[in-house]
């Protein structure tokens, strides 16, 4: 708003005073007249920190009012900025912005960028192939895979995993130290043998016993028969007159079943052989 009004000559035009503080008076009333719905422009020459608010000089330059100038912040949002320590459980997506400051530009930016970015610093890989080798006895299909797939390992024919009950029956059986430099042998010492059987109690698993059969039965070489067939045995004399013997009372019908490591083939008469219990 620019009003300009014409002041009397002071000690002169006497008689044009009246007349002009009038007119003066007329052009103030108008412009208050024509802006009394604040529509005008006013242009105030203020400099900074020469206008207050509630006692509060104002320091801000034009220019750095009119930053806010199109803003749309809300005061929540402004608050958020002041140090906020509330949070909202959010479930961040690719869409997802955050405030990020490019090299001094402060810019909103995509969560998708962000991970494109972490992924590419960190090494997301660059394996095109997988693949998955087996040792004897298992065959594994599904290999390689080179975009998406399955590995399956399986038992080749002839292998599988033994049960706890045939474990614990081969660690007894078997269980007579590391005979790996003997190897399979053709022949057996008497310490290798006092060796491979130590610590196996009468008639376990494992164990060794003469046995003698009931009811004429011929035992063949290799062949296996239930314990219950024989009587626990041995061999008793005089001179020349040496004849199996047998207490089926005191020593008893062994139990599990018997690995013939002997040979009898007679079935009109009882004998008696070297057995292996196997089970």
């Amino acid at each position: 708003m620019v009003l300009t009004v014409t002041k009397p000559t002071v000690g002169g035009s006497e008689d044009s005073w009246g007349t002009t503080i009038n007119t003066a008076l007329d052009d103030i009333v108008l412009e208050i007249n024509s802006n009394a719905d604040g529509t005008n422009a006013i242009t105030p020459n203020l400099t900074e920190g020469s206008w207050e608010i509630s006692t509060t000089p104002v320091t801000a330059s034009a220019a750095e009012l009119n930053i806010l100038d199109g803003a749309t912040v809300t005061t929540d949002e402004v608050n958020i900025l002041d140090g906020d320590t509330s949070a909202t459980s959010t479930t961040v997506v690719d869409a997802d912005r955050v405030v990020f400051n490019d090299d001094g530009t402060m810019k909103q930016v995509a969560m998708s960028d962000l991970k494109t970015y972490i992924n590419a610093s960190v090494g997301s890989g660059s394996v095109t192939e997988v693949a998955m080798s087996v040792p004897t006895g298992l065959t594994v299909s599904g290999s390689p895979i080179t975009t998406s797939g399955t590995l399956e390992v399986t038992f080749t024919s002839g292998y599988s995993i033994p049960t706890t009950s045939s474990q614990s029956n081969w660690n007894t059986a078997y269980g007579w130290g590391d005979h790996s430099s003997q190897g399979y042998l053709t022949s057996v010492s008497s310490s290798q043998v006092a060796t491979a059987t130590a610590g196996i109690s009468f008639g376990a698993v494992g164990s060794y016993a003469f046995l003698y059969s009931q009811n004429n039965l011929a035992i063949l070489g290799g062949s296996t028969y239930s314990g219950s067939l024989f009587y626990y045995a041995g061999v008793h004399g005089f001179g020349q007159n040496t004849t199996l013997y047998h207490d089926n009372i005191g020593g008893g019908t062994p139990s599990g079943t018997w690995r013939c490591m002997g040979h009898q083939n007679f079935s009109t008469r009882n004998t008696g052989a070297i057995f292996l219990r196997i089970s």
